[in-house]
């Protein structure tokens, strides 16, 4: 069975480095290595990576400048012997299963370029988290892949890794967008197996506050230009198939929203009956 090699760049997550490291050291799939890149933080998390790696030889802990996350995925597959990649950020978790059950997907089908999973929010939020049916021409306009996923290593050396340009955000999806094509198999696995933790302050919502998501999308498009004019020659009716793409998954989202709504409407209607009939006692 393939060697699995799993990243977790970690900048000041002294709060939850702890929990990524156990959900990755209670996997049932037993052979992998966790490199853990301390991206120059300045809290505690030193000392609670250096006690996962006296804890179990298959983690090793590594240290450089502040570089943002993509320069330090980079920096870890660098180093990395495992021939499945895996990114795990330091605040997120997998599910015990994870790795078995990506592993077991390369296994069956050799072609297999990605396996990603199905997703659960906890934290600040626990709703499981919904996003459209995979194909590449829908990946160039909308990411529907999460950040930790299972690809080889040779389709992370031939794209060249993570663009360090990417400093605000969406380095994943433009990662996808280069190392796969339209001809790249891609495999789902439908069960929340990544763990996506919900904060009240992150720096996705530090960046949509900054304004800063339009540049991320700006520079994906530039970085990856003929993909897009290759796909885009007629542009009327692009927007057509792609209005027929996201249309569903937004009508379903609006449905649940009003069920939501409805029913609390109803209860609170049922809660002033209630009341209407005992004051009239």
């Amino acid at each position: 069975m393939p060697k699995v090699s799993i990243v977790v760049p970690c900048y000041n997550q002294e709060e939850f480095i702890a929990d990524a490291l156990e959900s990755v050291l209670s996997q049932s799939y037993s052979d992998w290595e966790c490199i853990i890149v301390n991206d120059g933080s300045s809290d505690g998390s030193d000392s609670i990576i250096r006690r996962y790696t006296e804890k179990d030889p298959r983690f090793l802990a590594l240290t450089k400048q502040n570089g943002g996350v993509a320069a330090a995925r980079n920096f870890g597959f660098s180093c990395a012997r495992g021939e499945l990649f895996v990114p795990l950020d330091g605040d997120d978790m997998i599910h015990r299963d994870f790795l078995r059950l990506a592993v077991e997907r390369f296994e069956a089908q050799p072609d297999t370029v990605l396996v990603h999973s199905g997703t659960q929010r906890f934290g600040e939020n626990r709703k499981v988290w919904r996003l459209p049916a995979y194909s590449y021409e829908k990946l160039l306009w909308q990411n529907m892949i999460v950040n930790t996923t299972m690809y080889r290593r040779e389709a992370f050396i031939s794209a060249g890794g993570y663009s360090s340009e990417m400093v605000y955000g969406f380095e994943d999806w433009e990662f996808y967008v280069r190392m796969l094509s339209p001809e790249s198999k891609v495999q789902y696995i439908d069960a929340p197996l990544y763990l996506y933790r919900i904060k009240k302050s992150s720096r996705s919502t530090e960046l949509a506050a900054l304004g800063k998501i339009e540049e991320s999308q700006r520079l994906i498009y530039e970085r990856n230009r003929d993909r897009y004019i290759e796909l885009a020659a007629n542009p009327i009716n692009l927007f057509g198939k792609r209005m027929k793409d996201f249309a569903p998954s937004f009508t379903a989202r609006y449905k649940r929203q009003a069920r939501y709504v409805h029913a609390a409407y109803g209860a609170v209607i049922a809660g002033l009956v209630c009341v209407g009939a005992m004051l009239a006692r």
